[in-house]
């Protein structure tokens, strides 16, 4: 083994490390509470998520240039401290119109994030000759990433009890020992970074052409696309009404913490063991499973109101452990390595975007008609969104269901 690829291996333990603690949400069951404490109602919270959501969708691409003209690492780098810097000023703010601004910055921040760290990941592996790992190191990732996620969820409920902005304060932990993680990563297939910023933005134009051209003509890669923005954008209708519908069914609010946390082990355990469950079910019927387990808790949550009754959304925590290691290593395999972060941020774009175009309709269903007649409205608007999808699935040629070679 070379210098140079014992320096790449490194990025391996580092990538694990910054899924643990990147992001640590102690806010995350309590967010809601604490912008209803600051007035605004659910149409608003609604809204408020909806423009973050365009946010990403107009930064997410253009980023990512950055990821794949100046490097991956730098786009990490950028992402964490906007996130970083956008956390502690959230936790600053006391209105729409100051949270909006940060939602914003945050939108940034996850925008150079996003797709540059799946990215990073699969070029290491790619020049180790460990490209058939990825499921499986992508899976470990996302399962401590959940982990860590359940035991600051677990700890932001308790501290949520005794003050929501503490909560919102302690998120900020996470990013910031994220920084310096960040700063250890070497990256793998470095690109000249002397190109002036007309020629650096010709070739974003290029890029960005080619990668819209490959998604438009790819129908295979088209489909996991429209798939995985419908799960992405969906599970997001539900988040925000977790908190909500726990205050109806009689939760206190010290133990939001625990339901989170609770929903992020079951993520973790299903993202740990994605890999096997593609493995035994194969492709249409991991589809299959994954649309059901999307569409049947809203119903079943709506219909069957107790303290106990959070347990149905379970479902979606193991469509969240599964999404990034089967779904993204789907687009991966089958993108060139010159346009698989801006394959991937179109991919995340997308399932922004389904969100932002429903979001502010959810959020009115709440606040007129209640949460339990929104959440059966969103059972309804998936089950028509994926019995399109499959349509169109068993439509795709079988020459596209063919992995593409390492460069074009």
């Amino acid at each position: 083994m070379t210098s140079s690829t014992r320096s790449a291996a490194g990025n391996l333990w580092r990538y694990k490390a910054l899924a643990a603690v990147g992001f640590t949400p102690f806010m995350l069951p309590i967010i809601v509470l604490f912008w209803r404490d600051c007035g605004l109602d659910m149409t608003e919270i609604y809204w408020l998520q909806t423009l973050f959501a365009i946010a990403v969708v107009v930064l997410e691409v253009p980023t990512g240039m950055v990821a794949d003209r100046l490097g991956k690492r730098t786009s990490l780098l950028i992402g964490m401290l906007i996130i970083c810097g956008g956390i502690v000023l959230y936790a600053m703010s006391r209105s729409f119109l100051a949270f909006l601004i940060v939602e914003i910055l945050l939108a940034l921040g996850l925008a150079f994030y996003s797709g540059a760290d799946s990215a990073l990941l699969y070029d290491t592996l790619e020049a180790l000759g460990r490209e058939e790992e990825f499921n499986r190191i992508e899976g470990q990732a996302t399962a401590f990433r959940l982990i860590s996620f359940a035991i600051t969820n677990l700890l932001g409920g308790v501290i949520g009890d005794w003050s929501l902005v503490a909560a919102m304060w302690a998120s900020a932990i996470g990013p910031f020992l994220g920084i310096f993680l960040v700063m250890g990563f070497v990256e793998v297939n470095p690109r000249d970074t002397k190109e002036s910023l007309g020629q650096a933005l010709r070739g974003y134009g290029n890029l960005l052409s080619q990668a819209l051209k490959f998604v438009s003509k790819h129908q295979y890669v088209r489909w996991q696309i429209l798939f995985c923005s419908s799960l992405i954008g969906s599970a997001t209708w539900l988040l925000w009404l977790y908190q909500p519908y726990m205050s109806l069914s009689g939760l206190d609010i010290w133990t939001f913490g625990a339901v989170f946390a609770f929903f992020n082990l079951v993520a973790a355990l299903s993202s740990k063991r994605a890999h096997l469950l593609e493995e035994r079910l194969g492709g249409w019927r991991t589809n299959l499973v994954l649309a059901t387990l999307q569409v049947l808790p809203p119903v079943l949550m709506a219909t069957f109101i107790g303290p106990m009754s959070f347990l149905f959304a379970a479902g979606h925590s193991i469509v969240r452990g599964t999404i990034r290691p089967i779904l993204n290593h789907r687009i991966l395999q089958y993108t060139y390595a010159d346009k698989r972060a801006t394959v991937l941020s179109l991919n995340t774009m997308g399932g922004r975007l389904f969100f932002a175009m429903t979001a502010p309709f959810i959020g009115w269903i709440s606040d007129t008609h209640g949460i339990t007649t929104a959440m059966h409205t969103q059972s309804g608007a998936l089950l028509v969104v994926f019995l399109i999808l499959a349509v169109l699935y068993v439509r795709i040629p079988k020459k596209y269901f063919e992995p593409k070679p390492k460069n074009p």
